[in-house]
């Protein structure tokens, strides 16, 4: 293996560490010394491949957002219909809550940081941005094809992913609240129902 190879490797040993420490103690209240124990290594590697810890938090945001892009992509590429690649982007949006929970806990506590650190709320703007544009640009191809009605694809994708964030924040403060597959069901239905030509 080569060494770009190994350092990249050791650096996600430690973001992944640090969404787990992130996932049990918070953003406030996990440490230096949490991380290196989670990951295995010592404190010294940590800031051998980060410079400090805000730089550390960027790169566990850049890379749960990233995954999340990833999944979402990977489970539209091979899809053409865009009344079906909307009902896997949703449908995913909403798993990713219940599937990879931990990751959806950790851009909350991001969230907590948008008005103390401008860092934090660019690349959270960054994200949503990326997450809007690969939603609207499945909602143009619909109205295009005229199978969706003539919308705004961009406000669009912001309702959807309102939808999805709403739903979901209400799920994880309390899971009592909803059956998480039926309120999904409705949601789903909902969204695709102000879409669809009918």
């Amino acid at each position: 293996m080569s060494k770009p190879d190994v350092a990249a490797e050791r650096k996600d040993q430690i973001v992944r560490a640090t969404v787990d420490c992130i996932t049990k103690h918070g953003y406030h209240n996990f440490s230096m010394q949490d991380v290196a124990r989670t990951a295995g290594v010592s404190k010294g590697i940590i800031h051998y491949y980060f410079l400090n810890k805000d730089d550390l938090m960027m790169s566990v945001l850049d890379k749960v957002s990233g995954d999340i892009e990833n999944i979402i992509a990977a489970d539209m590429e091979s899809i053409s219909s865009p009344i079906e690649k909307i009902k896997v982007f949703i449908a995913v949006a909403f798993d990713i809550v219940r599937s990879t929970k931990e990751y959806y806990q950790v851009n909350m506590d991001f969230w907590t940081q948008i008005n103390q650190k401008k860092e934090v709320r660019q690349v959270v703007s960054r994200h949503y941005a990326k997450f809007r544009d690969s939603c609207a640009k499945v909602i143009e191809e619909g109205v295009k094809q005229g199978v969706f009605r003539q919308v705004n694809p961009q406000h669009q994708a912001s309702l959807i992913l309102a939808t999805v964030d709403g739903v979901s924040l209400q799920w994880l403060f309390d899971e009592a609240v909803y059956d998480y597959t039926e309120i999904v069901k409705t949601a789903s239905e909902s969204l695709l129902n102000n879409l669809v030509v009918k």
